[in-house]
């Protein structure tokens, strides 16, 4: 039962993760976004591991696993916004426990894996739903771009949530190596595009600050300590939630999103439901 409070706990916050990005996106570029929320999170990973008396375990397995969990997953996420439609990608990116489940089940955690492969492979459909777009015959959408950064988004999340509770390493390390590590690369992709360093005057500079608090920080720190209590994976399911509620409030918003992709994510959506059905059965 904590486990699950803390998984909702996180899916709160990162349900805010893609309207507020939309917002921020609206104002600031990429990169200068990618510097506040990797400031943000640092500054919240920092207090975290100040007050963390974890294992430390192995320094390079720990970095390694911060720099695929908080690094690559929130580049890639925000590559993806920025080039695709930002509903759409969105549903793919938060895909990512179909991913979890197979990595759950070649690693043995799962009983009965053919029905899990089956309900999986029924859930990469409605990705590619999400994905392509029938226009004379199916073809990829113009943005195909955005749908690619997406999947790696979710590879290296769903790795992430397969490793984070089995690890032998302090998970406070772990987070604040991938922040520093986001910083940096930012603060380089920032300097180096020419396009200046973000104004703290600027209207969605705090809300920029808020991406990496909230939903990367504390949001990563509930999702974790989730994952340590939870090693056979049953609540990486509950990571449905996060396209429900985030794609909810993106229409909300004003964000488009046809009906073909609509279908896709209710797939999707459905098939990460069921995946966590059967593994809370059957694990």
């Amino acid at each position: 039962m904590k486990a699950a409070w803390l998984a909702l706990g996180a899916v709160t916050l990162w349900a805010t993760n893609a309207v507020v990005a939309r917002q921020v996106l609206g104002d600031l570029a990429v990169e200068q976004v990618q510097v506040l929320q990797f400031a943000g999170a640092t500054a919240v990973f920092l207090v975290a591991r100040l007050f963390s008396r974890g294992v430390e375990g192995s320094l390079g397995l720990g970095t390694a696993l911060g720099l695929l969990g908080v690094t690559g997953t929130m580049v890639f996420q925000y590559l993806a916004f920025s080039a695709g439609p930002i509903a759409e990608t969105n549903i793919v990116a938060y895909a990512w426990p179909l991913l979890a489940a197979l990595l759950f089940i070649a690693g043995g955690k799962l009983d009965r894996p053919w029905r899990f492969l089956a309900i999986t492979a029924l859930g990469f459909l409605g990705a590619a739903l999400v994905i392509m777009r029938d226009e004379g015959g199916i073809v990829p959408h113009a943005a195909g771009r955005g749908h690619l950064w997406a999947m790696a988004s979710a590879f290296c999340m769903a790795s992430y949530s397969a490793a984070i509770g089995r690890v032998k390493c302090n998970q406070d390390s772990v987070h604040l190596a991938g922040s520093v590590a986001g910083l940096g690369l930012a603060a380089l992709w920032c300097a180096g595009s020419g396009v200046g360093w973000p104004n703290p005057t600027a209207s969605n500079f705090w809300l920029g600050l808020y991406l990496g608090a909230g939903p990367i920080g504390v949001g990563y720190l509930l999702w974790a300590r989730a994952m340590r209590n939870d090693p056979a994976g049953r609540m990486a399911a509950l990571g449905y939630l996060t396209p429900v509620a985030s794609t909810a409030l993106l229409v909300i918003s004003g964000a488009a999103i046809g009906p073909q992709a609509i279908l896709g994510g209710i797939i999707v959506i459905a098939c990460c439901a069921a995946t966590g059905m059967e593994a809370r059965e059957h694990a």
